[in-house]
């Protein structure tokens, strides 16, 4: 029976890790925008979930891992001014979710949480309108909040 349950589990085991491999798609050349933007994503949810539970290690090591990202090449999608600054205010943010965590404060993790996920709608909504031509969406300031139409 033990045995059974350890051949479940490293069955499981290896399913979830060829799983994660083949969703991050990655070639040679590393990963592409579309997985770069899921990394980002999974890492965020694990921000949340670690400030939700105040496991603090959680939050640290997904922002760290969300700052990472930001400072890859796969991230740099564009060379633009506005570009630059949605990439800074994102990694200003990440490391104040870096320094919540260390200092165990959750309240201090929701805002830097909540100006991150801000950061990325201003930033995707940005580019959104770069990429449609569309000039009635200006780049919001820093630390501005949209709001929703």
């Amino acid at each position: 029976m033990n045995a059974r349950i350890a051949i479940r589990k490293l069955s499981w085991g290896l399913g979830l890790a060829g799983g994660v491999v083949a969703l991050a798609g990655e070639t040679a050349a590393g990963p592409s925008l579309r997985d770069t933007m899921r990394f980002k994503l999974h890492y965020a949810q694990g921000v949340l979930e670690g400030i939700a539970t105040e496991n603090f290690p959680l939050v640290a090591t997904n922002s760290t891992r969300l700052a990472q990202l930001a400072r890859s090449t796969e991230w740099k999608t564009r060379t633009t001014p506005e570009y630059e600054r949605f990439t800074t205010d994102f990694l200003r943010h990440t490391e104040s979710l870096r320094k919540a965590a260390q200092n165990r404060n959750a309240d201090a993790a929701s805002v830097a949480y909540f100006q991150l996920t801000v950061s990325c709608v201003n930033c995707h909504r940005h580019l959104r309108g770069v990429e449609t031509g569309r000039s009635d969406l200006p780049a919001p300031g820093p630390g501005a909040v949209v709001a929703v139409r």
